[in-house]
């Protein structure tokens, strides 16, 4: 019985592969940890002396940590308002109500740049009264987000099984029942991959924020990363610091959830 081995080439190409994109991320911990003199002389070195003062600086001094925390709910409730309207509308659209026209009208919104929108947004969100406010932030992250979490999650839905969701209604449960309860913890994977893409996008997000929040209390973690930028001088090594809190939050709930996350690209965005 033969068994496939990979090739030792193959692996070193992985190798040099991983190591080449894993490298910024390593440069910038150790930029944060250096003074601005060491990071301009010996820019690819070790630190010679920790300076975890960068990132006590960044975070009291800067006030990244006010920051941090508005980007925290502004992303949290928008992933979540994204997961919930995206998830009911693909499961109409994939079960209930197979309307092409409407699937193709929704997920039409992937191909819009969000730089074409910015300023029928900022109209929109000061005629009805919100900005410099969450709500509206919020408001423009969840809807530039539906159009990828129903292309996703309506390939998803369509290779669940019919026949789970008759067994729910010969068992009694309701349609909402049946979505809540049946369908939606089988879609984990897909969910997964909408839920992780979705963060990184708000997370990262930095041209809304500028254009819709001009009040320093209410600024995301990128508008307060740019601030690190002084208009003559600037200290890299708590600007570095501060990229480095924004990333590692990303890094982590990525490493927790990269299983989902493959297993949901491929069984929603190729299958159906």
């Amino acid at each position: 019985m033969k068994t496939n081995k990979t090739s030792p080439f193959i692996w070193l190409l992985f190798t040099i592969l991983a190591v080449i994109m894993a490298y910024p991320f390593i440069w910038v911990i150790l930029s944060s940890l250096k003074t601005t003199d060491e990071i301009f002389t010996s820019a690819f070195s070790l630190p010679k002396k920790l300076q975890f003062i960068n990132y006590y600086n960044a975070w009291f001094e800067a006030s990244i940590s006010t920051n941090f925390r508005n980007s925290a709910v502004v992303s949290s409730i928008s992933l979540t308002m994204t997961l919930l309207f995206s998830s009911m509308a693909a499961y109409v659209l994939a079960r209930k109500w197979k309307n092409q026209f409407l699937f193709i009208y929704f997920t039409l919104g992937i191909m819009i740049p969000l730089q074409a929108i910015v300023i029928p947004s900022f109209i929109i969100i000061k005629n009805i009264g919100l900005l410099n406010s969450h709500l509206g932030l919020i408001l423009v992250y969840t809807v530039s987000g539906i159009s990828f979490g129903i292309f996703v999650l309506t390939g998803f839905f369509k290779t669940i099984p019919y026949e789970m969701e008759e067994a729910a209604m010969i068992d009694g449960c309701s349609p909402s029942g049946t979505f809540f309860i049946i369908i939606l913890p089988m879609a984990k994977p897909a969910m997964a991959t909408v839920g992780i893409l979705s963060f990184l996008q708000y997370w990262n997000e930095y041209l809304f924020a500028s254009v819709l929040i001009s009040k320093t209390s209410y600024k995301t973690l990128t508008q307060g990363i740019m601030a690190l930028r002084g208009p003559y001088t600037t200290d890299y090594g708590m600007l570095t610091a501060g990229l480095a809190l924004a990333i590692i939050p990303l890094m982590v709930v990525y490493i927790l959830l990269q299983k989902q996350v493959i297993e949901g690209m491929t069984a929603g965005a190729v299958k159906g």
